[in-house]
């Protein structure tokens, strides 16, 4: 369920007994409550421990790379992937898996104990197959998982603990422990049986290795002596487990229970209570995985050895109730309870889906110090207690097979707080990021020493938490922000009008004036109090600034406190001065014997007076308070004074007390900031609602100050549009979501930066393919700018989807918590909808909710527009960014009221408002900033996956297409201009173009305001007189311009027929003839012709190697390019210059950007019906996809090709293809489009075609591959024909796309032969030497100039060859890293080129197993072997 691979989803008729007896053991499935908490029962057993060694060193590489929630997934995948196996395998043999912890799997059979050296024998059997199929996996990060498995038998104890809320389930005993002790004592790959459980088996039946030292033994094999039969044994077990599958169907048989309530409340009581939720709401087991950031907390409890097992059991009974109370109370979840050697374990999770606050740090740091005081005070027995906390992003979901799986955590945090544990026994730890996050004060830290952890390089800081302690000091004077001066305050002129209103009547009026500023989190209130600190000191007020936070509410009197120790400026001078500077403020204002009142709360050490000493605590803190009065009344009279309180939220109930007592009597001002979804306490709410009180909202930034925001944040005076629309739908004004983000994107290094000036000046032919396509701008002119200062703009990375970019951490973590305030109805619609994108149809988002029907969609979608995170779109609003793929929504609407009406009863009167007061769009936008990228990111991988293909195959059904025009393809805005056609009166109208005109001219004339061209789209009545008009006008200029027309046509076929033979005469014959066709076609007058010309001479000069003319021609043909009429023609030759951009790019090595020049090209090309065009364009969109490693889209192109060329007999189109298949075959991960039988009887049929021989650089690839593939199979003698014909042909091949590769292939496949090849099998040509493999590389590079692409690749294999000058020595190192291998073994690890770092790409490397059986139809498997 964490991949959606190999756990798939639940079958939907499953019912909630078998959903909730897949989370459980047949240990709960099948007890007998027995009664009051805890329970305690024994049986006898055998126990099978597996532990997954390596996962933790892999997950600790994840964590390095610093991608969160992708590595995550790949992480879970990985996992998922590779238990899921070992748990059927266990349940195949009838094992019952107690629990999946961690990298732990724990099974058991429960036998009597006259059965158990059976059960042994069977159990051993189940580990030894084990070992052998799933004993190593390998992984493409180069970290294998390996098992190490512990045996173990003899009396079980059985323990549930809790209450009649939530129950556990604890296995215990000393042969528990032998199966740790036995997992513990096995290397990688070993099976070690227990002492115990080694006398119990039936001895002579194996053999062993005894470990004298640790009292264990090491089972090497099973001996197999007739009449010893395993099939007839294993026959005798299942007499012995009564809950046995009996159905072919399952694998349990507690899956296929009669339902029973009784049953179903007991099971319940042992799944946490979100997950609960979620069943009972019938959500399906693959929308229940998240990737999230979580607090972990573990507790581990180690007991005294003389402890007895009844006592034992009270114990842990005890300390999970308590552990369970503190946790849920402070929002979290007591996981699970594990057990081991020396005591026992319990996993807390703060952050689970729907439990998400924004101080979860804060309360797991104060619940664990709860736990730990609890546990040493009330726990008698126990010796040590230690407890954890991590905070970072992990798997929460599925984890295991269909039969049996776990809901649980998975990441490098839940690695780190088990190794914290050992690392720190006896304390409260916590790393860096949970101190940082918990925003609690510095003194309730203590700083640890680091500590090397196994299998984590980089564990980070660590802290002990103290636990709250009174301030020992009061605190300091300081706001969250200070003032920039660079950015002026942006629109917060009415904010802080009302400001300067206040300050104006408290000098006027000599009255008290506060003014409370609310707005949510980010919408500036602390800038906007650094602004007023600014104006306020620039008119000589006195300010004393104080920003609180959320520990602050619970000490009384800390914020005036604070803010007096700052008025008497004893807040920052040394403490041996405190007293002495505090006694000069007080002098002459507050009699002298009344000092000794300030001893505590400033914490100095007056003299106690007989007038102080007399009076009790509640005089006491009243004269304070009048002195405070008094002190502030003098000060007022000299210097206004201002107080400035940051999140006054925060603040104690009796500074507000005194806060509203001073507004009334004392002339100050008092500014402060609140963040509204925080309830205040009754004083506060008093203070509000006096009349000196000002509350102030704050609203959000409007989009013109955002965008300059954004300007400034990025340093620069303009920036594109789609930078624009990612801002803009993220942040909704909000300036902290602007400035978060913009930091973000400028650490991820996806903006590049341009001098303005000299970017005015100059334009390199690199981009101008970019500048062409260049969005709108928006700009601003900086406050101040100098003549010579410098100006830059910023743009974004061709290779970069501003839509796939991750949310940075701070601001997910602000949207989930919002998110899980939401219903769990709500939160599956949000999630569900945010696959869509940031506005949806309902129709759609019905589709991926097949379970509800339309009355409670509409219900929650109400809710949820009432509460603003949704709105309904309508027309008169702005266009999203994005496009709303929905074109027959109108039409499903209208079918479905019409429906409606002719049933008057089918629904209710209820449901039919609803329906009625449904907008007629029937599209919503998400109203909440973050959310929607939020949701997503939640999602893993294979589910976005799966919801994004619903999606596209619910639109693809749906699809509009042209009635007028016989059904055609699908045409975006094309129905737009059929309808108004139709609402037209008149005669019976269709669709129709001119000669000169195109389908979409007036389609995307009208949509986008352009120019329409003269003879443009129209919608005709019969007769055609227009169109016999037109054709005569322009008949005669036809025939003049015919013979120039025929002679560009002409020359071009000639220089291509010239550029197949790579003589020196014929290349200068086809240089001639492009100059020839150059000229005729500038004589032509026709742009679009021009354009078509000089996108043949870049084609024709990167053929040549000619870097240089190969892209001045291009650029030529870009700038041309922008002249051209919007014209069938000009079209025609904007998809030739497309194909060339996308051939370039793909040359170049910048692959995303030609695959996506190659769909646009390809959109074009399909609509203009050009199949000659569209089959090249495909050609270079696959190797693009192939070479980006996107085997899916390869196969879809292909497919299309094939659809092309099938019916035409293009013998070159179809030489194409069946080269693609090959690489595919050799390449593809399993993936396929045709049999190797199918492309090698192609070949041989079409071998000797003249067309085909004539074409060297397509040939060489075949031949190359087929080589390949034979020297996979040793065939030899099929080899030394291939590659014979592969080395005639590479001297007759150019330094064009396909020429390069098929020189590629045909050096792999020399590597290949020198390292496997034996000696002595050519019969007929000798083979090639070391040396004549490194020529051939040399001239690789002399050639293949202007196809860099490969060229990195190709040096790998150079290297490999100078390396590796013998086949022995190459054979002696095959454990060497993959690029010193190279190609070793390459039927079983291959190479393949995924990107060029030499224009910012990286070279990959992929292995590959061989296709079986292909030759005869099958089923390719391939079996993906990675390190």
């Amino acid at each position: 369920m964490a991949t959606g691979e190999r756990v798939a989803a639940l079958p939907p008729l499953w019912p909630v007994e078998a959903r909730l007896a897949a989370l459980l053991p047949d240990l709960l499935v099948f007890r007998k409550p027995r009664g009051s908490e805890p329970e305690l029962a024994t049986a006898q057993g055998v126990l099978l421990g597996v532990h997954v060694t390596g996962f933790t060193a892999l997950m600790d590489r994840f964590s390095l790379t610093c991608k969160s929630e992708h590595d995550m997934d790949k992480l879970a995948h990985i996992f998922s992937y590779y238990i899921s196996d070992i748990v059927e395998h266990v349940l195949c043999f009838g094992g019952d898996i107690l629990n999946i912890t961690g990298n732990v799997l724990l099974a058991l059979w429960t036998v009597k104990q006259n059965q158990l050296s059976d059960i042994i024998t069977l159990v051993a059997k189940c580990s030894l197959e084990i070992q052998e199929k799933f004993g190593i996996y390998h992984t493409r990060e180069g970290q294998d998982l390996q098992l190490k498995i512990g045996l173990s038998a003899g009396r079980i104890y059985q323990v549930i603990v809790g209450d009649e809320q939530r129950q556990y389930l604890l296995v215990i005993g000393r042969d528990v422990d032998d199966v740790q002790v036995a997992q513990r004592l096995a290397q990688a790959n070993e099976i070690v049986l227990s002492w115990n459980c080694w006398k119990l088996c039936e001895q002579y039946m194996f053999e062993v290795e005894i470990m004298r030292e640790d009292e264990a033994v090491k089972l090497r094999d099973m001996r197999i002596i007739d009449p010893f039969d395993f099939d007839e044994h294993f026959d005798k077990c299942l007499d012995y487990l009564p809950h046995y599958r009996t159905s072919a169907d399952t694998l349990r048989t507690a899956l296929e229970l009669d339902p029973d309530s009784a049953l179903e409340q007991t099971l319940r009581k042992h799944i946490m209570k979100n997950l609960l939720k979620k069943i009972d709401e019938g959500q399906p087991m693959e929308y229940i995985s998240e990737f999230r950031t979580v607090t972990m907390v573990l507790v581990s409890l180690e007991f005294n050895k003389t402890a007895w097992m009844l006592h034992l059991c009270h114990l842990i009974q005890e300390a999970a109730l308590y552990i369970s109370t503190v946790i849920e109370k402070g929002g979290g979840q007591l996981s699970q309870i594990f057990m081991f050697e020396k005591g026992c374990m319990f996993l807390c999770v703060f952050g689970l889906p729907g439990d998400k606050k924004p101080d979860e740090c804060a309360h797991a740091l104060e619940s664990s110090f709860s736990i730990f005081s609890f546990c040493w005070e009330n726990l008698a027995e126990t010796k040590l207690v230690s407890i954890s906390i991590t905070n970072g992003p992990v798997f929460c979901g599925m984890i295991g097979a269909v039969a049996r799986h776990e809901y649980t955590v998975i990441g490098p945090k839940v690695s780190l707080v088990a190794r914290m544990i050992s690392a720190y026994p006896g304390l409260v730890s916590c790393d860096e990021v949970t101190y940082l996050r918990s925003m609690l004060p510095a003194y309730n830290f203590k700083k640890l020493p680091e500590k090397m952890m196994k299998n984590i390089s980089n564990p980070g800081k660590m802290y002990e938490y103290l636990g709250h302690r009174r301030c020992i000091m009061f605190g300091k004077r300081h706001l969250a922000r200070d003032r920039n001066k660079n950015h002026p305050l942006l629109d917060r002129e009415k904010e802080l009008e009302a400001f300067q209103m206040a300050q104006q009547e408290c000098l006027h009026q000599k009255k008290g004036q506060a003014v409370l500023y609310e707005g949510g989190k980010g919408y500036g209130k602390s800038q906007l109090l650094a602004e007023i600190n600014f104006l306020a000191q620039k008119e000589e007020h006195r300010v004393l600034p104080l920003k609180l936070k959320e520990a602050d509410f619970k000490q009384c009197f800390y914020a005036i406190q604070t803010l007096m120790a700052i008025f008497f400026d004893i807040d920052t001078c040394p403490a041996y001065y405190r007293q002495e500077c505090l006694h000069k403020q007080l002098r002459g204002i507050v009699e002298e014997p009344l000092h000794c009142l300030f001893n505590d709360l400033f914490f100095v050490k007056f003299p106690l007076s007989f007038k102080v000493s007399h009076m009790d605590d509640l005089t006491r803190q009243k004269k304070v308070k009048s002195c405070f009065f008094q002190v502030l009344q003098e000060a007022v009279r000299e210097t206004p004074l201002i107080f400035l309180i940051d999140e006054a939220q925060y603040m104690d109930a009796a500074s507000w007390e005194f806060l509203e007592t001073l507004l009334s009597t004392v002339p100050i001002v008092m500014v402060m900031t609140l963040t509204p979804i925080f309830s205040l306490c009754g004083c506060a709410q008093h203070f509000l609602q006096s009349s000196q009180a000002v509350l102030v909202p704050i609203l959000k930034l409007a989009t013109t100050s955002l965008l300059r925001m954004a300007c400034w944040e990025l340093g620069v005076v303009s920036i594109p549009q789609e930078l624009q629309i990612y801002l803009l739908h993220r942040c909704f004004g909000n300036p902290l979501y602007c400035e978060v983000l913009c930091q973000d994107l400028l650490s991820k290094d996806i903006l590049l930066f341009h001098n303005l000036q000299k970017e005015e000046e100059k334009s390199k032919w690199e981009t101008l393919s970019a500048n062409a396509m260049k969005s709108t701008m928006y700009g601003i002119l900086p406050a101040g700018c100098e003549e010579d200062q410098e100006l830059y703009i910023c743009t974004v990375k061709d290779n970069v989807n501003l839509d796939t970019v991750l949310l940075p951490p701070l601001l997910k973590e602000i949207a989930v918590n919002q998110l899980d305030q939401l219903s769990l109805e709500e939160q599956l619609l949000v999630k569900c909808a945010a696959v869509i994108g940031h506005s949806f149809h309902i129709d759609l988002l019905q589709h991926l909710l097949p379970a509800w029907n339309k009355n409670k969609l509409l219900q929650v979608l109400r809710a949820l527009v009432d509460m603003h995170v949704l709105r309904w779109f309508n027309r008169s609003q702005e266009l999203p960014a994005e496009s709303i793929l929905v074109p027959s929504s109108i039409k499903i609407i209208e079918q479905t009221k019409e429906e409606k009406k002719k049933k008057p009863d089918a629904d209710s009167p209820l449901s039919l408002q609803e329906e009625l007061s449904l907008p007629q769009t029937g599209v919503l936008a998400f109203g909440v900033p973050l959310l929607r990228e939020a949701a997503w990111e939640l999602w893993p991988k294979a589910q976005q996956i799966a919801l994004h293909l619903e999606c596209a195959c619910f639109l693809q059904d749906l699809a509009c297409r042209c009635g007028s025009c016989q059904g055609g393809d699908f045409v975006p805005f094309h129905r737009f201009a059929v309808c108004s056609a139709k609402s037209c009166s008149g005669t019976s109208r269709f669709c129709s173009y001119k000669d000169t005109g195109s389908v979409l001219t007036q389609v995307i004339t009208d949509k986008l305001q352009l120019p329409s061209p003269q003879d443009s789209f129209q919608f005709q009545t019969k007769p055609f007189r227009s169109q016999e008009t037109f054709t005569s006008e322009h008949c005669s200029s036809k025939k003049k311009l015919a013979v120039l027309q025929q002679r560009v046509r002409c020359l071009s076929l000639l220089w291509q027929l010239y550029n197949l033979d790579t003589t020196a005469s014929s290349r200068r014959f086809a240089y001639l003839a492009t100059l020839m066709q150059k000229n005729s076609a500038e004589e032509f007058a026709n742009e679009a012709q021009v354009v078509s010309t000089y996108v043949a001479l870049s084609q024709f000069s990167q053929n040549m190697g000619d870097r240089d003319k190969w892209l001045q021609c291009e650029q030529m043909a870009i700038q041309k390019s922008s002249l051209c009429w919007f014209s069938r023609e000009g079209l025609l030759a904007t998809a030739q210059l497309m194909q060339a951009l996308a051939y370039t790019k793909l040359c170049l090595g910048h692959l995303d950007f030609s695959i996506k020049l190659g769909f646009q090209a390809h959109e074009i090309c399909r609509h203009l019906k050009k199949p000659a065009l569209e089959n090249l364009v495909l050609s270079v969109l696959f190797r693009s996809a192939f070479l980006k490693k996107k085997f899916d889209l390869c196969v879809r192109v292909l497919e299309s090709q094939w659809a092309l060329i099938s019916q035409s007999h293009d013998v070159l189109g179809l030489a194409c293809f069946y080269s693609a298949c090959l690489d595919l075959l050799l390449y593809g991960k399993g993936l396929l489009c045709r049999s190797f039988g199918e492309c090698l009887h192609f070949i041989q049929h079409s071998e000797h075609s003249c067309i085909l021989n004539s074409q060297s650089n397509v040939m060489l690839g075949v031949h190359s591959s087929l080589a390949m593939w034979f020297a996979q199979d040793s065939q030899w003698n099929l080899v030394e024909y291939h590659i014979s014909k592969a080395r005639q042909l590479v001297k007759r091949t150019n330094a064009s796309l396909f020429g390069s590769h098929g020189f590629v292939r045909f050096l792999e496949c020399h590597v290949l032969m020198l390292q496997k090849m034996p000696e002595g099998v050519f019969m007929h040509t000798p083979p090639e030497t070391r040396s004549q493999t490194l020529k051939y590389c040399k001239e690789f590079f002399s050639r293949c100039v202007t196809c860099p692409v490969y060229h990195q690749w190709v040096s790998e294999l150079k290297a490999s060859v100078m390396r590796y000058g013998q086949r022995e020595s190459m054979s002696s190192t095959n454990t060497a890293r993959p690029f010193d291998t190279c190609l070793t073994r390459i039927w079983i690890e291959g190479e393949f080129l995924e990107e060029n770092n030499s224009f910012g790409r990286n070279l990959g490397m992929q292995r590959f197993d061989r296709v079986a059986d292909v030759k005869e139809n099958k089923d390719e498997e391939i079996q993906e072997c990675v390190c």
